[in-house]
């Protein structure tokens, strides 16, 4: 009887426990259930907010394109550009934050890119007196209509997610669900809609850092040449180094400039060489070893580097900048043509300044821009450049260059350097305009000569 009052004892002990833990798992369990919908709704009004501000950046420009195209005033043009550069802006920015990354949003993120960069190059155009043409016109029409209708698409989905029909949470759900299981109608389909909107969107070629040639650029000097073996270029890559017993590691396709790479190692350094499918031209090559104490000064350096160009086939360079870092001089050389600095033609060689030798070149600025320029004469003299320079730089020297915009064309201005207020400038001057093209401030120190 004893036994038995005490295994109940032990029964209602059990239970009881049981019981309690039950119950705070339920709890536990509704306040899990609470954050994680607290979470969702706090997600989903970033998202929400985001959206309605992405509308609203579309929307503005598509009235200020609209604005763009009626512009005559040079002032009022380069208003109206910076209203819509930075609209597209805070577009981009809007649409990062914003669960997409399981829709390629490509096309709409470049037309946001180029259309506030293109209106900006029409008002620099008409501030330089060039006049907008009938095609740039027609461009800027072009990219009003494709304004308009991503306009009205995400007003669309806008109205849909006010109304409950959707979520942009539904991005990540969706993720989770393969093709058969997802539902139509959802977020994500309304967004790949979006996107195709934007098919037929043409490849705008402008001046501009965001213009189509600058993607697909291609090497004049790489594509007149033959396509060499991988053995041949094997023999070049070790006449180049002066060694033998390259092992061959990989083959680049399908890039700006395809190219076989091989590489040695030994007891104290491990060596890499790429060289060029076709041409057989030395990509680059980089030297990886243990640096001692420094012997060589930049100066040093730099006749070292420009040695080595020479001996390598490289005449016609001038050095202009360098940078030091860790027992290197790294120093950068462009190709001269007729008494002409062109900075497209662009060698980086690597210097070790405990023996001065020579441990890393790239080329790949050279060989993507290096020919021969038919240049026309400049228009103005190198006195009547000097006169748009300001008064208040103290002019120390001068010279002729080949400078790239930020489109990749190339501009032949007078080059005076010169100092301002205890620092060093220099100012680049069109030599067929005038237009005062570029200023770079020299940054000095013990660590290289830098620009900005």
């Amino acid at each position: 009887m004893e036994q038995t009052k005490s295994s109940n004892k032990i029964h209602a002990v059990v239970y009881t426990v049981l019981g309690i833990g039950i119950i705070l798992l339920l709890l536990w369990s509704m306040s899990m259930n609470r954050s994680v919908r607290a979470y969702e709704t706090d997600a989903e009004n970033g998202y929400n907010r985001a959206f309605h501000e992405l509308c609203g950046h579309i929307d503005e420009i598509d009235s200020l394109l609209s604005k763009a195209r009626l512009a005559n005033d040079p002032a009022d043009l380069a208003s109206i550009s910076s209203d819509i550069f930075r609209k597209a802006e805070g577009a981009k920015s809007s649409l990062g934050q914003l669960p997409t990354s399981q829709v390629n949003l490509e096309n709409t993120a470049r037309f946001l890119s180029q259309v506030g960069d293109y209106t900006y190059v029409l008002s620099q155009d008409m501030i330089y007196g060039v006049k907008i043409s009938q095609e740039e016109y027609d461009t800027l029409a072009s990219l009003n209509d494709y304004a308009a209708q991503l306009k009205n698409s995400l007003s669309d989905i806008e109205q849909r997610i006010y109304s409950g029909e959707i979520k942009l949470t539904d991005t990540t759900a969706q993720a989770k669900l393969n093709e058969a299981e997802a539902a139509s109608g959802n977020v994500l389909e309304d967004l790949e809609n979006v996107e195709r909107s934007f098919d037929e969107y043409p490849a705008l070629i402008y001046d501009g850092p965001f213009s189509e040639h600058i993607e697909n650029q291609q090497s004049e000097m790489i594509n007149s040449a033959a396509e060499i073996s991988r053995d041949e270029a094997k023999q070049k890559a070790e006449e180049f180094l002066g060694t033998k017993n390259l092992e061959y590691e990989s083959e680049s396709e399908n890039t700006a400039i395809d190219a076989y790479t091989f590489t040695k190692t030994d007891n104290t350094s491990q060596t890499s060489i790429s060289v060029t499918k076709r041409g057989g031209y030395i990509l680059f090559f980089l030297t990886n070893r243990n640096v001692g104490e420094e012997k060589y000064d930049p100066s040093a350096a730099t006749e070292k580097a420009l040695e080595f160009l020479k001996n390598h086939g490289y005449n016609d360079m001038v050095s202009s900048y360098y940078d030091k870092s860790n027992g290197i001089a790294t120093v950068n050389f462009a190709a001269v043509q007729d008494g002409i600095t062109c900075y497209s033609d662009l060698i980086k060689v690597r210097v070790a300044l405990d023996t001065g030798e020579v441990i890393g070149f790239e080329a790949k600025g050279y060989l993507m821009n290096h020919k021969h320029r038919d240049l026309a004469a400049p228009q103005l003299t190198a006195e009547q450049a000097g006169e748009c320079v300001s008064a208040s730089l103290e002019v120390s020297g001068s010279g002729m260059a080949l400078i790239p915009k930020d489109s990749l064309r190339e501009v032949l201005c007078y080059e005076f350097k010169g100092n301002f207020s205890g620092k060093n400038f220099i100012v680049y001057i069109n030599a067929e305009n005038g237009h005062e093209e570029r200023i770079l401030l020299l940054l000095e120190g013990e660590n290289g000569i830098l620009t900005v």
